[in-house]
């Protein structure tokens, strides 16, 4: 026996024997849910997810215009909390072995991407999978690649083996998020705290909850979770925010500060961080500070709306008009349906002596919000 044949002989041995094409996994990739994030984003995770799936020569991806026909002439719901029942009715209806469901979820500026794995033929739900991007939307893809190098090393033999999800909190996780991206926070919050038992010392899994306890009102809790997140990983930056924001809706404007200030120092451009502070400062009374923190978060974020509607107003209050119209009009181009900034705006131009403008302002209120334009029209009358 020559070399060569000596040398692929043995890489047969060690590599096994190669799967035949009738092996291959059929898997259909459903859009997936994107809340609080690019309306596209979803689509995009999709796309990436199937791409690198059809990659391997395990999987083959149903096609994404054959899995929204069956969708459409079913009627089938396949976003936000589905049953994993219908994602398999869904599965066999386009010959599908394997159903994926997916969803990106924003928290502050982390992205949250996770997937169920469902069994079409047992509509079990296998594995769940969870991928975090630290840097909002330019994370998305790497996370989204390692999400499929997740279910690739999971479809590594002919048939994936029988997980125990029950035992994992990303079982739950899913579940959570689906009731997070509808906007239930509260049907949402008993999947958290089954999570965070499960893995009691996940800095991220208790910063996402401490977060879900702030848009459910319950800032108490809210406080307590990020304080135990900050306590594991004193260098998350947005868990020390999260401290302070949960703090300042409490009321604690002084207990709130320091906590914003350590935000800071981990990352200055922070614009929420600033911002926040910012309104500590103002509500002490303390405006010059306030302003220049508006001005810094404005400068970190354009886009941070919140910052150009606190500034305006404190120029309103100083009596710079002039000064609040060019804070205003930038953020009225950035949010032009904001009823705040329109209400605000037009009373600025008002006080600057712009009638015209200010009644176009109260013109544009009526179909925003009916109370802000009648408050407004009631000024300039």
């Amino acid at each position: 026996m020559n070399k060569r044949v000596a040398l692929a002989a043995l890489l047969l041995a060690l590599l096994g024997p190669l799967p035949s094409a009738e092996a291959a996994l059929t898997v259909a990739v459903n859009t997936f849910l994107s809340q609080g994030s690019s309306l596209f984003l979803g689509s995009s995770v999709s796309e990436i997810l199937g791409t690198e799936l059809i990659g391997t020569r395990e999987v083959t991806v149903v096609e994404r215009r054959q899995l929204g026909a069956v969708a459409d002439q079913q009627r089938l719901a396949l976003s936000g909390v589905v049953p994993a029942e219908t994602a398999a009715e869904a599965g066999r209806l386009v010959g599908a072995r394997y159903f994926v469901l997916g969803a990106v979820s924003r928290f502050g500026s982390l992205l949250v991407l996770t997937a169920r794995l469902v069994d079409v033929e047992s509509g079990a739900v296998l594995k769940s999978f969870e991928q975090i991007s630290r840097e909002g939307e330019r994370g998305v893809t790497l996370a989204t690649k390692n999400l499929a190098a997740e279910m690739m090393a999971f479809f590594s033999g002919e048939t994936p083996p029988e997980g125990k999800p029950m035992e994992d909190y990303r079982y739950y996780l899913y579940e959570a998020l689906g009731y997070y991206n509808l906007g239930d926070y509260r049907r949402s919050i008993p999947h958290w705290e089954k999570m965070t038992k499960l893995s009691p010392k996940n800095v991220l899994l208790r910063f996402i909850t401490a977060g879900v306890y702030y848009q459910a009102g319950r800032y108490g809790d809210s406080l307590l979770a990020a304080q135990q997140a900050v306590t594991w990983d004193p260098t998350f930056a947005e868990a020390h925010l999260l401290v302070g924001k949960a703090s300042f809706m409490m009321g604690d404007d002084h207990g709130a500060t320091p906590a914003l200030d350590r935000a800071l120092e981990l990352k200055p451009d922070l614009a929420e961080a600033l911002f926040l502070k910012g309104q500590a400062y103002k509500n002490r009374k303390r405006l010059d500070e306030a302003v220049d923190l508006l001005v810094a978060a404005i400068d970190a974020d354009e886009n941070y709306v919140p910052a150009y509607l606190s500034l305006g107003q404190i120029l309103i209050e100083a009596g710079a008009a002039e000064d609040a119209v060019g804070v205003l009009l930038p953020a009225r181009s950035k949010e032009p349906d904001n009823a705040q900034v329109r209400f605000l705006l037009g009373l600025a131009q008002f006080l600057r002596g712009n009638r015209k403008a200010a009644e176009e302002e109260v013109a544009a209120l009526k179909r925003l919000d009916g109370t802000l334009a009648e408050k407004l029209a009631e000024m300039l009358r």
